[in-house]
């Protein structure tokens, strides 16, 4: 025990040595945390809460055109900019607004459209008719044509989005007159005036229920995924520093002279992963308390922790598999050079395969079966299984497990390369 205490002492002399490399450990994760989430956040709310800019060219000046730029402009993604005009100057004017961009949807109701849906609905309520009181001859119905043009750099996908809703309230409106022509037409025939009005808001709702693997409730967002996505692949860079601390001491001649001591190279590394875990451990407090106390103050969510044991057995399990990494790279290495390169680009591929980058959840079906592969993802899965699930530490055992094997895997390898160089 001496012995390892000595060892550990030793790796941190080491490392006070060089206050700016250690500062570089901790700043360079928190930089990248603060820098991603703010990205992410920024581009997730330009998506979906930015309001998208329309003008209306309503030529039909009746009940369609009214309910239509109604419903438009109480939804939350439309700004709108009306022109109630039939002349074509007005049309012409704005088709050229959104050709040059400051619009993105242009959308014209020509003349007579609500009329054209009551014609419709009159010839429905007349087919029901008996013959003998059916007046009504075969017309043809000409369809109530709503034109939209957008802007020419508009995505596909955008434009999809933006016809849907479009649609919603289309058909809104004209289920609307359809019911209230129907009405008309009734009193009409039985002689009286009935006042029926049309429901407000839709017979069927959705309701949203979060299940599966959202049960706590928690909905996910950019700090829940970025706080322990770059979390982990701060801890992960760790191998370079160690490495190259692995490697310096057998050029320098220190590993040389530790072995004339009566002491294991087991319990030189060990000394190394004990310091190395410490400084992982750290690293990630700093980050979770950043993702709990500081995005708030940046207008981002609040990272919220339900269960700290858990918490903190995936980041120990996860500080392992990191230390460990760096351990069997340091040994394996010739130069400083190479554990650097290997170090940091293996580390980024984990990290894009593993899910730091982007959610395994959007990942192409190939990429989600590589992605088990990488220790990050086992990681980041056990992370959000304390954050969106609440699980106990029994239900995080299989990640725990997978990560305490990889380490163990890591220190047998470490251990028959150091043979291995021993024996040549």
């Amino acid at each position: 025990m001496r012995r390892l205490i000595v060892s550990i002492y030793k790796e941190f002399l080491l490392l006070i040595r060089d206050i700016e490399g250690i500062a570089l450990l901790f700043l360079m994760p928190i930089t990248l945390v603060i820098v991603i989430t703010l990205i992410q956040d920024r581009s997730f709310k330009n998506v979906f809460e930015s309001k998208i800019e329309v003008v209306i060219i309503d030529s039909d000046s009746d009940s369609l055109g009214f309910s239509f730029r109604k419903g438009i402009k109480q939804s939350q993604i439309f700004n709108v900019t009306e022109y109630i005009s039939q002349d074509s100057v007005s049309l012409d004017k704005a088709r050229q607004e959104v050709a040059e961009g400051k619009y993105q949807i242009g959308i014209y109701i020509p003349e007579h459209t609500t009329q054209k849906i009551k014609a419709k609905a009159i010839h429905l309520v007349r087919e029901q008719l008996p013959f003998s009181i059916n007046t009504d001859k075969e017309t043809a119905i000409s369809p109530a044509i709503i034109i939209l043009f957008f802007d020419p750099i508009t995505k596909e996908s955008f434009k999809n989005l933006a016809k849907s809703k479009l649609t919603e309230f289309a058909a809104q409106t004209e289920t609307q007159i359809i019911y209230e022509t129907y009405s008309r037409v009734i009193d009409a025939l039985t002689n009286q005036s009935s006042q029926v009005n049309y429901p407000g808001e839709p017979i069927i709702r959705f309701d949203e229920v979060m299940v599966s693997e959202y049960t706590s409730g928690i909905t996910p967002n950019t700090v829940q995924h970025n706080v322990p996505a770059w979390t982990i692949f701060g801890m992960f860079l760790i191998c370079i520093p160690i490495a190259g601390n692995i490697i310096k001491e057998r050029n320098d001649g220190c590993l040389a002279r530790l072995k004339t001591l009566p002491i294991s190279y087991l319990t030189i590394i060990t000394g190394k992963l004990i310091v190395f875990i410490i400084i992982c451990l750290i690293q990630a407090l700093l980050i979770i308390l950043i993702g709990m106390y500081l995005m708030p103050l940046m207008d981002m969510p609040k990272l919220q922790v339900t269960n700290w044991l858990t918490l903190f057995f995936i980041t120990l399990a996860s500080s392992f598999a990191a230390t460990g990494y760096g351990i069997v790279i340091g040994t394996w290495a010739s130069t400083q050079t190479q554990a650097s390169i290997f170090g940091s680009v293996s580390t980024v591929i984990l990290a894009a395969i593993g899910g730091v980058w982007i959610p395994v959840t959007v990942m192409p079906d190939v990429l989600r079966s590589v992605s088990e592969i990488s220790p990050m993802n086992w990681s980041i899965q056990g992370y959000y299984s304390v954050f969106l699930r609440s699980v106990t530490l029994i239900e995080l055992l299989p990640q725990i497990t997978k990560l305490m094997i990889f380490y163990a895997c890591c220190t047998l390898l470490s251990l028959f390369f150091r043979k291995y160089q021993a024996n040549k």
